[in-house]
């Protein structure tokens, strides 16, 4: 597993164990409160894919995600809990799921629909799942 450390916080792949903080981390940030099934179509059109979290002290506080933005090319966005949020630690994060995304998705041509398929199908399992 690739980890990189700032200071205290530690940067790390999302995984199944992290994933669950994750999806907590990005439900409580959306000012969606409607009922379940308003919310799994929320998650399946807006998560996209988590590629790399922030802990401290085993607590994940922020996570970086890819979607696919109006020009069709990927874009690495973070979310974070304000109380641990700087620059420097974003600008980590971010570098990080950079490398995480490059490794994964090498194939430019293909990238895009790769990344789309990718987060369809984890959107949709954590729906069904939920």
């Amino acid at each position: 597993m690739k980890t990189t450390n700032t200071a205290k916080i530690q940067f790390n792949e999302v995984n199944v164990s992290s994933l669950k903080a994750v999806v907590n981390m990005y439900q409580n940030k959306s000012a969606l409160n409607s009922n379940s099934k308003d919310k799994s179509l929320y998650l399946i059109n807006n998560l996209g894919l988590p590629l790399s979290v922030a802990s401290f002290e085993n607590r994940v506080i922020g996570y970086a995600f890819v979607t696919i933005n109006n020009a069709e090319e990927p874009e690495i966005n973070s979310y974070w809990e304000k109380e641990f949020y700087s620059i420097e630690a974003e600008q980590s994060l971010k570098f990080h799921a950079e490398t995480i995304f490059n490794s994964t998705f090498k194939d430019a041509e293909k990238r895009t629909a790769k990344i789309q398929n990718a987060a369809d199908k984890l959107s949709n399992w954590l729906s069904f799942c939920n």
